[in-house]
């Protein structure tokens, strides 16, 4: 093991003592305990913010170790720049140290970025109905890592940030009326009339569908063996699902009621038979 002491290093380390005078070494403590304190105050700005959009505790903790210890080392590199200590040395392993720790956690500051753009822009609120990167849910909670949404068959979703804001976003309340379109199909013996009166009298069964927008009937085109309707109707967000349930089930009703035929596929067949001679 090579224990080879470089004498230009001891000597450069002697020389900087000599040249410390009681005012410098005065004035790179006050620079060390201002700054000291000045960074504790940061740290607990920084810890309240934190705590404030509920970031979880195990982050918290990182992130407010990785911001004292910055501020720490820039204290320190002052202090000692004071003294005349060459800091070329501090900057360098400052670099390294920077590098590796963006690295390891490049996955939580952009999802820490994309909790404050979501924080900022607000393109969803809390309560609303959303859906992003395939799955939709009403939003539960929005926290600077993460956002909790509770889907209608009850399952909990947690949709990191880095995800909700990079990709694309429905927000279904941002408006608070919601179409209803419904596709159904008639035979060709109803006529057209006949089957818009039916599919009116099932609309106005229902009290939540709106009066304004108008509920419209469209014939949408002829197929081989029946014609194409499509139906819509505005409701309150709320009311989407349900009323779109209940119309189907009345549209049914109405059919059968107003003697419209429900067409589906039919295969027929046609023999001709031959007698023996």
């Amino acid at each position: 093991m090579d224990t080879t002491v470089d004498v230009s290093q001891v000597e450069e380390v002697i020389n900087i003592a000599k040249s410390q005078t009681p005012q410098k070494i005065i004035a790179a403590a006050i620079v060390l305990v201002v700054g000291l304190i000045l960074s504790r105050m940061v740290v607990k700005l920084i810890n309240r913010l934190l705590e404030k959009y509920r970031v979880v505790p195990s982050v918290t903790s990182m992130l407010r170790t990785m911001i004292r210890f910055v501020i720490d080392l820039i204290v320190v590199m002052i202090a000692a720049n004071v003294l005349g200590i060459p800091i070329t040395s501090f900057v360098a392993v400052f670099s390294v140290i920077g590098i590796a720790i963006s690295l390891a956690v490049q996955g939580v500051l952009s999802n820490l970025a994309g909790g404050l753009i979501i924080l900022t822009v607000k393109t969803f609120e809390i309560g609303q109905f959303v859906e992003t990167d395939g799955y939709s849910g009403t939003v539960k909670d929005i926290n600077l890592m993460y956002t909790r949404l509770l889907a209608p068959d009850g399952r909990v979703i947690f949709v990191p940030n880095s995800t909700t804001y990079t990709n694309r976003l429905i927000n279904y309340s941002m408006n608070p009326q919601r179409r209803i379109e419904i596709s159904v199909s008639a035979s060709y013996d109803n006529m057209p009339e006949e089957v818009k009166q039916a599919l009116m009298k099932a609309v106005r069964r229902i009290p939540q569908i709106l009066s304004d927008p108008e509920p419209v009937v469209h014939l949408e085109n002829y197929g081989d063996s029946a014609i194409q309707y499509t139906l819509w109707v505005w409701v309150n967000g709320p009311d989407f699902l349900n009323t779109k349930y209940r119309l189907n089930e009345e549209i049914y009703a109405a059919f059968k009621e107003n003697h419209v035929e429900m067409t589906y596929p039919h295969l027929r067949v046609h023999m001709e038979g031959h007698e023996a001679k």
